[in-house]
């Protein structure tokens, strides 16, 4: 396929679901097919964002809902190949309430688009989600990034965001895991993760644990951030020097070279 096909296949691409009204339109246009029913042990999480966990109110309040109302519009799935199951691409929130339920008749509708396609549909249904779940969005933009070449630009244009947003939604990626876990099921804001995003590993640990024990509002959070990077100085040898609540901190991997820093500073410190 030559390049000039490609480009005019992915600005078809980005021009589709771009549009505000993408995933309804794809809805309404499934609901005129044949749903079908299937068990919850039929469906798989959808191999692109199994890693995000969800908050568990959030997921009670769902099966609440399924218990009174029923499942008022059916997933929409896509068939594993070589198996009988079948992995959600719209609703999975409802297929995690659903799990939890462990029902026996869940009403899907099954697709037929390619990684490409799910992909883009799965970034625009967070777009269009009110309770938008960043590090989902995050790990999607990532793939499309890294397997399907999409640009910042292309990106933002079907998130209606800017570049410099893009790039704070892949900084998450950078968190240690367990923050990551914690943006993931809403214990720790975006707001407060945007902040923290671009330190190191240890400091971001750090600031955390501060956030929770203090309960740092996210303007608080970036005062302090700002006055961590402000009075941090990185060194060739690995090692990073910073000054936080009045006390000197010297990080590295290198406990030999950490210790010696300390040993050098209290003699500095000693000699004034």
């Amino acid at each position: 396929m030559s390049d000039k096909l490609l480009k005019t296949n992915l600005e078809e691409l980005i021009e589709k679901f771009s549009k505000a009204d993408v995933i309804s339109h794809i809805e309404g246009n499934y609901k005129i097919e044949n749903i079908r029913h299937v068990s919850y042990k039929s469906l798989c999480d959808n191999h692109y964002v199994k890693k995000i966990k969800y908050d568990n109110k959030q997921i009670d309040t769902i099966v609440q809902s399924i218990e009174k109302n029923g499942l008022y519009n059916p997933l929409i799935v896509k068939k594993i190949d070589n198996s009988e199951k079948y992995e959600v691409l719209i609703g999975r929130k409802r297929w995690v309430a659903c799990k939890k339920m462990k029902l026996e008749s869940i009403p899907v509708i099954i697709s037929s688009y390619n990684d490409e396609e799910s992909l883009l549909i799965l970034l625009a249904d967070s777009r269009e989600n009110k309770n938008v779940n960043p590090i989902e969005i995050s790990m999607i933009i990532k793939q499309l990034n890294e397997q399907f070449n999409y640009k910042k630009t292309d990106i933002a244009r079907i998130l209606h965001e800017s570049c410099a947003q893009v790039s704070n939604y892949l900084s998450l990626l950078k968190l240690p895991e367990k923050v990551i876990e914690d943006v993931s099921i809403n214990k720790l804001s975006y707001g407060h993760a945007k902040a923290i995003s671009r330190l190191t590993n240890e400091q971001t640990i750090d600031i955390v644990e501060k956030i929770y024990s203090k309960k740092l509002s996210v303007r608080d959070t970036e005062a302090l951030v700002q006055r961590i990077k402000s009075s941090s100085r990185k060194f060739k040898n690995g090692l990073r020097i910073s000054i936080e609540d009045n006390k000197i901190i010297v990080r590295g991997k290198s406990k030999t070279k950490i210790a010696k820093a300390y040993r050098i500073i209290k003699k500095s410190l000693k000699d004034l």
